[in-house]
């Protein structure tokens, strides 16, 4: 009989010893009892016989193991880091795991489709809508990926194409030619020559920093390792995985991210079973046991969507991402045209190389124009600017920093304004249903007639989100295609691959949107970018609310003039702000400059490491005693402890929250001590309520 450390799935202990009478290997997947119940469990090491009757293991799910030596070393070394379970770590690793269910067939992989006939007989032929459809794309994209064609329009339509001889299915064979500039070639063999050390791609929005860590991909994938390429949200990976696809015509390419259904598991089983040369996907892929990895690339590295906020643990994809890469001894490569602070420190100290693109491969650098508004939705300028490019043929993105259609409703007489019950929040009022929401709960109710603290009717509402400013640009602009592109309006992949083809074909005229335009996506016919509200951000409460709109507004003036001349029209209160100046300049290195001295003098990252711990509770006054508690025990640790302090959300979904911050100069040494303290038998409570961010990106 063998005795095996079993890591339990969303289980709040670190282990339980289990008989099983054979071998298991270390990160096999298997069945085990808890208190009656069938549970999931991973098995993390062997254990000696214990003194105690201990339960046998129901069933072995996996007779070979995913997960080798270097994948467990990364594993045990986060739930470490990041104080959980080991079982919280492991399951990262895994896709939904289901009991039942049946599987489903991939779609042939390699094929490819394309255009069979010429410009010239197109015009001979009757085209059904949908027919019309796909032929407009091909001819705007050439060779396209069959997956792609058969997921984003109709298979019927498809088939009649082929029958008639319009389109045909191959296998794309040859590698397409890329001619790097002189500056990305020198990177590109500056990079392979030095693989033991991070680097960071520094370039202006369209100055060809994917095409550096393409070829860098392609020279891997040639001496037989695996890549791995991690975007920060859902939204980039369509666009990005039909560009990878062309790039590698003879390479296998995978997608990986929560949005995929049940075709995640299939993604999954052909990347751990070295079917595919390269997997691109959001965070979570960062944990996809693939074997034989020779490049790891992050893009838009400064994205917060890389740190996990929901649920344990709060990991940051990037930092894992890093480890990993030194465990498999892979090439590690960063991409950014407005790198985090901390990251281009690690760069100035010599920790990270540095490489710098500084000219774009792709259109013009845009012109921006800072303007200084009043009350006024849209300044002249930037009416102005927005006929102008219509009126060319182009297209234009307006950026709003929050959803709906107002951010505030405030009563006129007695200043009231309407929060959500659950969270210490304004809820956003939504005029296409006439309700007010909370983005934080999800909490609904009607738009008010009267106001409950003083009874009067005049009822205002204030601020602007994307709603009003679709409302009132179609109001300007009559004659104009406008959609709206937020979480309310594209809620799914295939909404997001709609809309995004739908900008591409040029459908739209003017895309109103938040952070989800800001994003590399790459459309040539861009020729405007307008700022609604530059100011949001830098009223936020945190250390990084100027690095925040610094790369806020740069990425969102970089989706301009990759395709046409470009101009980018930014609205503010504040035009003398540094921050806003330096976007204005395109100035990084100057933004850089005051920012990190602020951050030596302030004490924060990178010259120290933060941890946030928050006390939650639905009574007030149990929230603070708690943290009172954990404030007492810590006193002595190897850091300064700020607070406790109210969170800047104090109430949210009806639990009170007080919290203390941490700063640590050695963040291992903090977190161990942390983690013998933090213990029920310690603090005399159970640290269910608590929460404990390691490298926190907010408070």
């Amino acid at each position: 009989m063998n005795y095996f450390y079993v890591g339990i799935s969303k289980y709040p202990i670190q282990s339980l010893v289990y008989s099983y009478d054979g071998e298991i290997e270390e990160g096999a997947r298997v069945f085990v009892d808890i208190r009656g119940r069938k549970r999931l469990g991973y098995v993390i090491g062997k254990a000696e016989r214990p003194e105690f009757n201990v339960k046998s293991i129901l069933e072995v799910i996996d007779k070979t193991s995913y997960i080798d030596e270097k994948m467990m070393l990364l594993i045990k070394e986060s739930a470490f880091k990041y104080m959980v379970p080991i079982g919280e770590v492991m399951d990262l690793c895994f896709p939904p795991f289901k009991f039942k269910g049946k599987s489903v067939k991939s779609v042939e992989a390699g094929k490819y489709i394309s255009l069979k006939i010429s410009l010239s007989d197109l015009l001979k032929f009757k085209f059904t809508a949908e027919e019309t459809r796909i032929v407009e794309f091909l001819l705007e994209n050439g060779i396209v990926e069959y997956n792609y064609i058969s997921r984003n329009f109709s298979k019927n339509a498809m088939k009649s194409l082929l029958d008639k001889g319009i389109v045909i299915l191959t296998n794309i064979s040859g590698q397409q030619i890329v001619n790097l500039t002189p500056v990305q070639k020198e990177v590109v063999m500056s990079i392979i020559s030095n693989p033991y050390k991070p680097h960071l791609i520094h370039g202006i929005t369209g100055s060809g920093k994917t095409e550096i860590y393409f070829e860098i991909a392609d020279k891997v994938v040639q001496n037989g390792k695996k890549v791995l390429i991690l975007v920060p949200e859902i939204i980039l990976t369509p666009q990005l995985m039909v560009r990878t696809r062309k790039r590698f015509p003879n390479a296998k390419v995978g997608m990986y991210h929560s949005g995929l259904g049940s075709s995640r598991k299939i993604e999954w089983d052909e990347a751990v079973n070295g079917n595919l040369d390269i997997l691109l996907g959001t965070r979570s892929a960062v944990w996809v046991p693939i074997k034989n990895i020779g490049l790891i690339v992050v893009d838009e590295e400064q994205d917060e969507s890389y740190k996990q906020y929901a649920m344990r643990p709060y990991y940051n994809a990037v930092d894992v991402a890093k480890r990993r890469a030194e465990i498999e001894g892979a090439i590690f490569v960063l991409s950014s045209a407005t790198p985090r602070i901390e990251t281009y420190y690690r760069c100035m100290t010599g920790s990270y190389q540095l490489h710098k693109v500084v000219e774009r491969t792709v259109g013009e650098i845009p012109e921006i124009t800072v303007v200084k508004t009043g009350g006024a939705i849209f300044s002249n300028v930037l009416i102005s600017r927005i006929e102008q490019v219509i009126k060319k043929g182009n297209q234009v993105f307006l950026f709003v920093p929050k959803k709906g259609f107002a951010s505030r409703v405030q009563c006129e007489d007695c200043g009231y304004i309407f929060k959500c019950p659950n969270c210490d929040v304004p809820m956003t009022y939504h005029k296409i249903d006439g309700t007010l929401k909370c983005h934080y709960c999800g909490h609904i109710e009607p738009f008010p007639s009267t106001c409950p603290v003083c009874g009067s009717a005049r009822i205002k509402r204030g601020g602007v989100g994307t709603e009003r400013v679709e409302h009132e640009i179609s109001k300007l602009f009559p004659g104009a295609r406008i959609k709206r592109m937020d979480r309310e309006e594209v809620k799914d992949i295939e909404s997001v691959e709609s809309t995004l083809d739908g900008i591409s074909k040029r459908e739209y005229d003017i895309v109103v949107g938040t952070k989800m335009i800001t994003k590399g996506l790459d459309f040539p016919s861009i020729g405007l970018v307008g700022v609604i509200d530059a100011d949001h951000s830098l009223g936020i409460p945190d250390f990084r609310s100027n690095e925040r709109t610094f790369q806020l507004l740069s990425q969102v003036s970089g989706r301009a003039g990759r395709g046409v001349k470009g101009e980018v029209v930014i609205q503010t209160m504040d035009p003398a702000n540094p921050t806003i100046k330096a976007v204005e300049k395109q100035d990084y290195e100057a933004f850089y400059l005051s920012e990190i001295e602020r951050r030596r003098v302030s004490g924060y990252p990178p010259f120290k490491e933060l941890i946030l711990i928050t006390s939650e509770s639905t009574s007030e006054k149990e929230a603070f005693k708690n943290i009172e508690k954990v404030r007492s025990a810590i006193a002595n640790g190897p850091f300064e402890v700020l607070g406790p302090a109210e969170s800047p959300i104090f109430k949210l979904m009806s639990k009170y929250r007080y919290q203390l911050l941490l700063k640590c100069d050695d963040i291992n040494e903090s977190v161990d001590y942390l983690s013998k303290v933090i213990r029920e038998d310690v603090i005399g409570f159970d640290p269910v309520n608590l929460k404990v961010d390691v490298g926190p990106y907010t408070f």
